[in-house]
């Protein structure tokens, strides 16, 4: 158990929200260059000889490797010593299964400090992935990442990705980045272990009984989201 997220925080996004090793988090954002403000997570890890993983459309990749490039990185060394690895996605839960024990496999053989991985939540749809097995994978990751000192981030486009999916996405994170909000556990999060096993019928029956409270309205659902995570903030210790 760790002692304190602030204290072993594996790393601060957007500078000051402490993100723990062994974490699986959901970033919600608007807007296409919201989808690049991650950039310094993939950055501060190539510094530091983390394994780097993103996974994003081609469009995609090419303006983060132009961000990581004007913050000083050598790009073209690190993928070809391969602590930058860049993929358009896998078109099949057991290769995605697979590729993603694989790496942290090699990771732990290697003894690098760390996995950073970072993937686009639109990237199964270019790749030819079905919605139900890349969340299926998603909930499989939050078991992965407990192997090896890691942290995963996937993103979500709120103005674009379907309103469905995002609730599905939401589901099977136990932690969530709500903007600039870090929401530490997830009121809505279902664990593996129950999401899994069920058919995508009912999970999409389970994730709609969750958000019916809201309305199904996605505003209100993460101003819901942003609230409950100002509340779970930590209150400064006594000296």
């Amino acid at each position: 158990m760790l002692e304190s997220d602030v204290d072993t925080a594996l790393i601060h996004l957007d500078g000051h929200i402490p993100i723990a090793p062994h974490e699986h988090v959901a970033a919600l954002y608007r807007g296409r260059p919201a989808a690049f403000r991650l950039a310094p997570f993939l950055a501060e890890g190539l510094q530091r000889g983390d394994l780097c993983i993103y996974l994003a459309p081609a469009d995609f990749q090419a303006e983060m490797l132009e961000r990581l490039r004007a913050s000083g990185q050598n790009v073209d060394r690190h993928q070809q010593a391969g602590s930058l690895r860049v993929f358009h996605g896998i078109g099949t839960l057991r290769d995605l299964r697979e590729f993603t024990q694989q790496a942290f496999l090699e990771a732990e053989r290697s003894e690098v400090p760390a996995v950073r991985w970072l993937e686009e939540g639109i990237w199964p749809e270019v790749a030819g992935l079905p919605m139900p097995d890349f969340f299926e994978f998603d909930a499989l990751l939050n078991y992965q990442v407990k192997h090896y000192p890691s942290v995963a981030l996937c993103q979500y486009d709120v103005e674009t990705i379907e309103v469905r999916h995002l609730f599905s996405a939401i589901a099977v994170h136990r932690h969530l980045l709500v903007e600039s909000t870090l929401v530490r556990d997830n009121p809505f999060y279902i664990p593996a272990e129950k999401f899994i096993p069920l058919s995508p019928e009912e999970r999409e029956r389970d994730v709609r009984q969750l958000f019916r409270e809201v309305g199904f309205d996605v505003n209100k659902l993460l101003a819901a989201l942003a609230g409950y995570g100002q509340l779970q903030r930590p209150t400064s210790r006594e000296p």
